[in-house]
């Protein structure tokens, strides 16, 4: 569905049709927004016409495979950037949001509901005032309300890893593995879409762009210094994550080399029991043992004798 807009004044927006576009666009006085929610080709025809985009551009859009990135054309930038979907409790994975900036125009372009964007009512009250300061402003705030949607999922991320940390701690025996996993994976997933942004904003905040005026560039550095913030709160969470799985593996890794002491502790001394017991049972008829009045108590308490033995030495040596 297309939809655009453009601003009557600092507080309010208003929609127009395709039929006005040609005029506003020519006038190059007002700033739109065209708003592309799962566009159908017809939509992408209309807007690649009447905006001159590139074709590989209409299909880097189509496709929806690009990783976050920034490029340059004559009359516009192209920026692909990743805003992050919660599929379920834990696991997380990038979308994709492809914005083109052009002089006085601003292009959006994404497929399903992002967080903090067209659903979310900050962007609403926020929308008058961005596109009426210019295209290059929408695109900033578009850009903050998706970088800010990171930092609720990174504090709930924070929250599980302490909670995991604190079954360690404790020592509780029904530490999930397959959570840890998927916390790690979606550390992956994050850090793979936080990591190019920061260099699209870095480039968007130098003033080398002919769309960004210079007074709007630090606007983008605030952004940049917002996803900066948010790879170290990622590499620090990972290197905690990855602690807390070393010492579960390595919990698990002592608590079966405990049993296996265990085991062979009791197997050794059911062998001796076993070796007395065989020796006595063979069938020769010269055993003196065999006749003797007290071959079988004795060996009933060597028995038992050896096998405490053993185990005070085992228990005393740590093996029980």
């Amino acid at each position: 569905m297309l939809t655009v807009r453009r601003a009557i004044n600092s507080t309010a927006v208003e929609e127009i049709s395709r039929a006005e576009i040609p005029a506003i666009l020519a006038s190059g006085k007002t700033p739109i927004w065209f708003d592309l929610d799962a566009p159908t080709q017809s939509e992408l025809e209309f807007v690649e016409k009447n905006l001159g985009l590139h074709h590989l551009t209409v299909e880097d859009i189509v496709k929806q495979n690009q990783r976050p990135k920034i490029e340059s054309f004559e009359h516009y930038v192209y920026v692909a950037i990743h805003p992050l979907i919660r599929k379920d409790h834990l696991e997380i994975e990038p979308a994709e949001v492809d914005l083109l900036l052009g002089p006085h125009w601003l292009v959006m372009v994404r497929y399903g509901p992002v967080p903090g964007l067209v659903e979310d009512s900050r962007l609403h009250e926020r929308l008058g005032t961005a596109l009426a300061r210019g295209a290059d402003f929408l695109l900033y705030t578009i850009a903050d309300l998706i970088v800010d949607t990171f930092f609720p999922i990174i504090d709930h991320i924070d929250d599980e890893i302490e909670e995991l940390e604190e079954k360690l701690v404790g020592k509780r025996s029904n530490l999930d593995m397959g959570r840890l996993l998927t916390l790690k994976r979606s550390l992956v997933h994050i850090r793979r879409a936080v990591g190019p942004q920061r260099e699209i904003f870095n480039q968007l905040s130098r003033h080398d762009s002919p769309f960004i005026r210079p007074d709007h560039a630090i606007y983008f550095r605030d952004v940049y210094d917002h996803l900066i913030r948010i790879a170290e709160e990622l590499d620090s969470l990972r290197d905690i994550l990855s602690g807390a799985m070393e010492v579960h593996l390595s919990s698990i890794s002592n608590q079966l080399n405990q049993t296996m002491k265990r085991l062979t502790s009791w197997g050794i001394i059911f062998v001796v029991i076993t070796a007395i017991a065989g020796i006595y049972g063979m069938n020769f008829e010269y055993m003196p043992e065999l006749k003797w009045r007290y071959g079988y108590p004795v060996a009933i308490l060597l028995m038992i004798g050896i096998s405490a033995g053993l185990y005070v030495y085992f228990k005393k040596n740590d093996y029980f």
